[in-house]
């Protein structure tokens, strides 16, 4: 395992990857798993490290089971060893969990994330019961947590993360979706030497490259991979200037995207970017204006 661990750090660090949209049927609930390979060509095309399929962007709490398990194997199959590929197996349920965890081994996923159990608080010994279960379930393969307290309601805190590191042999790493760079701080500070942190803050990306994360996890960068890329890369070679032009272009195209239509907006450039990516799970909306014409023009400007 400690093998496995240190590979997939030595392929996703220095580098970005994306938060996969999941194209769907216009019913909005049925997977379009011809679609799949398009986006997976579209994004390894463009330079990225690795694909986390299911997650916040990819609508993976959503759909149904079945569905999500349709969607995981289309995009391991797609990937075909190219890049490494993260599966959301996260739900509300802890015996669903267990089944799309397993579901992940068994079709060649790289590695497992998953979200704390949301809506209910709960207390770390809780959390970490749940996180036992869900590695045991999978003990092959490597596990990332995935920290977005404002959203689930429950966290990964620098205690519970030091806590993990030790107790779970198959923990590889964590994606740290939170607003709050002191938090994120601690949390790397708090992060094994061996794991790979991730963060998902767009915003301040680079900043929290400087504060130690290994690379990014960004749902823009489904639709929009070039400045993400670019901005890794830069930060990773040396070149600040460069990476601090990267950030400030997506610091302009992040307000581009329609306000509480984000995941419509990044499926609607997908589609005028030739991906056909159908609308988003109901009863999320699709944005009433072209995005995707305020955006093409400014990545146009940085080329």
């Amino acid at each position: 395992m400690k093998e496995k661990i240190a590979t997939l750090k030595e392929k996703l660090r220095g580098g970005v990857t994306p938060a996969m949209a999941t194209p769907v049927l216009e019913d909005g609930v049925t997977v379009n798993t011809a679609v799949v390979p398009n986006l997976v060509n579209f994004l390894l095309d463009a330079g990225v490290s690795g694909l986390f399929v299911g997650g916040s962007t990819g609508e993976g709490i959503l759909l149904s089971e079945a569905e999500r398990m349709r969607l995981h194997e289309a995009a391991v199959l797609a990937g075909n060893g190219r890049a490494p590929i993260l599966v959301h197996v996260g739900t509300n349920r802890l015996a669903d969990t267990l089944v799309l965890a397993r579901h992940a081994a068994k079709i060649g996923a790289d590695a497992i994330v998953v979200i704390m159990p949301y809506f209910y608080g709960m207390h770390d010994d809780g959390l970490a019961d749940y996180c036992q279960a869900v590695a045991a379930s999978a003990p092959d393969l490597p596990l990332l947590l995935y920290d977005i307290p404002h959203m689930a309601v429950n966290g990964v805190s620098p205690t519970l993360l030091r806590r993990l590191g030790q107790e779970i042999p198959s923990l590889a790493g964590i994606k740290s979706s939170r607003p709050d760079a002191q938090m994120v701080r601690q949390l790397i500070d708090a992060a094994a030497e061996q794991l790979v942190f991730l963060v998902g803050n767009e915003a301040v990306a680079l900043g929290l490259l400087g504060l130690g994360a290994d690379g990014l996890i960004s749902g823009l960068s489904t639709a929009v991979p070039e400045p993400f890329v670019a901005l890794t890369a830069a930060f990773f070679q040396g070149d600040l200037a460069e990476a601090q032009r990267q950030q400030r272009l997506i610091n302009q195209l992040l307000p581009k995207l329609t306000p509480g239509a984000r995941i419509g907006a990044i499926k609607q450039i997908l589609t005028a970017r030739g991906i056909p990516m159908g609308p988003a799970v109901p009863p999320r909306p699709m944005p009433k204006e072209d995005v995707w014409s305020q955006i093409r023009p400014l990545l146009n400007q940085d080329s």
